[in-house]
């Protein structure tokens, strides 16, 4: 027969396991929901409509930049016309709004030359843009709030069309007083000037003639000479920069490419007279370019490296059976027996970059002068991690499960990582180069 003590102790042991491992699931079930709501309290905001919106109003408002805030606070609005706090700010913001651009209006009107119609034109059209949000949105917090904003309305067409042709005059006459000068810097500022009045009016007199004929005349004609450096680098890079032109950029720049080259060759039986695509300055002069582009390539490469940490150790108590029991109650339960396993990571990273910088000149055909000069930069990186183990997997943690799944990788060549940050290059150069000409 079974001693009393011996039966009561083994009770005892069981209610004490049963009570720990209550108390570990209920600890457990704390922290998710103590996760939960915060994770909640941080993201809510995201899910309400027009926090964005209102958020970027918040910050103009403070940064005192007044007419964004209230056109952002309105689109905010727009979205959750029941944000009463957006309302508040819409409507402080649009009141001092107004308040700043009719004080900039006023100084402006004080200028006695023509120069402040583009500006006065500006000004009324924010203003007409702030109006158009208050009428937009009055409806809008009428119906979900039965609130009347008590801001008056005005509408600012009539001094937009006022302006409209004073503005595009003075454009018109600043282009006129630049053409004047047969210079290609002078012709591209005239350029500009009847573009701009075309903006304002778009019929405005002669405006568009006038603006194709001082284009043309401040046109440049670029001849882009062999890249140095890597052969097959600088050469994809070459060919690539003389397709990237973009519409803006062929505004005041025409860039001879290497079929045009071939073309005035041919056209010019060049070829017999002993010149050839070699000959840059006498086909430079014969083609009628203005300037040269000339530019080399260095190379910064980092060969592939593999870092290695080894023997990480990684300890994790597992579940290795469960057991079934009666509890006092006559329940079944079933009770974890755990135990602690171990294992070691070898953690391998490897590595490779490639670095390119293109330095450029352009330079003016008919006096060898520098005209502009800089620099473009690009890199291509290759990186993979994985990771090798001894011992038991399931005591590693998730990232290093992740890591053991993949293989080692060999990183690209020398050439595969130059190509891949060639790539960028053209289009960085080119844009350099088109905002060279066009400012």
């Amino acid at each position: 027969m079974e001693s009393p003590f011996t039966f009561y102790g083994f009770y005892v042991y069981c209610c004490n396991k049963i009570w720990k491992h209550q108390i570990m699931e209920h600890i457990r079930c704390l922290k998710f929901i103590l996760i939960l709501m915060l994770v909640t309290l941080n993201s809510c905001g995201l899910f309400i409509e027009g926090y964005k919106d209102y958020s970027a109003a918040k910050k103009y408002y403070k940064e005192r930049s007044y007419h964004n805030a209230a056109l952002y606070s309105f689109k905010s609005l727009k979205q959750n016309a029941r944000n009463r706090k957006a309302l508040v700010l819409f409507e402080s913001s649009y009141k001092l709004a107004i308040e700043e651009h009719m004080m900039n209006i006023v100084d402006l009107q004080s200028i006695e030359d023509g120069s402040k119609w583009p500006e006065l034109f500006y000004k009324y059209n924010d203003l007409q843009k702030l109006n158009d949000a208050l009428l937009a949105l009055e409806p809008i917090i009428k119906i979900e709030l039965n609130y009347h904003m008590d801001i008056p309305s005005k509408d600012y067409e009539d001094d937009l069309e006022r302006i409209r042709p004073l503005a595009a005059e003075f454009y018109y006459a600043e282009g006129l007083e630049y053409g004047r000068v047969k210079s290609k810097e002078s012709q591209k500022l005239a350029a500009k000037a009847f573009k701009s009045s075309m903006q304002f009016d778009s019929d405005f007199k002669n405006s568009n003639e006038l603006y194709n004929k001082a284009r043309s005349a401040a046109l440049i004609t670029l001849l882009v000479l062999p890249f140095e450096g890597d052969d097959n680098l600088v050469d994809y890079i070459r060919d690539r920069t003389m397709m990237a032109q973009t519409s803006s950029s062929k505004e005041f720049l025409q860039v001879l490419t290497r079929d045009q080259l071939s073309t005035i060759l041919l056209e010019r039986n060049l070829v017999q007279a002993g010149i050839t695509g070699n000959n840059y300055l006498e086909i430079g002069e014969l083609s009628g370019a203005d300037h040269i582009l000339s530019a080399s390539l260095t190379i910064a490469h980092r060969p592939a490296e593999t870092i290695s940490v080894k023997d990480i150790n990684q300890e994790k108590e597992i579940v290795i059976r469960e057991e079934k029991y009666i509890d006092e109650e006559g329940l079944e339960k079933i009770n974890k027996i755990k135990k602690k396993v171990r294992a070691y990571v070898d953690h391998h990273k490897k590595s490779a970059e490639s670095n390119l910088r293109l330095l450029y000149r352009i330079t003016d055909i008919n006096n060898g002068s520098v005209v502009y000069s800089g620099s473009v930069k690009s890199s291509a990186k290759f990186f993979h991690e994985w990771a090798t183990h001894g011992g038991d997997k399931k005591a590693l943690s998730s990232k290093y499960k992740s890591l053991v799944r993949k293989q080692e990788k060999f990183a690209p060549s020398v050439s595969e990582l130059n190509l891949k940050a060639a790539k960028t290059l053209p289009e960085k150069l080119m844009d350099k180069i088109s905002k060279h000409y066009y400012n």
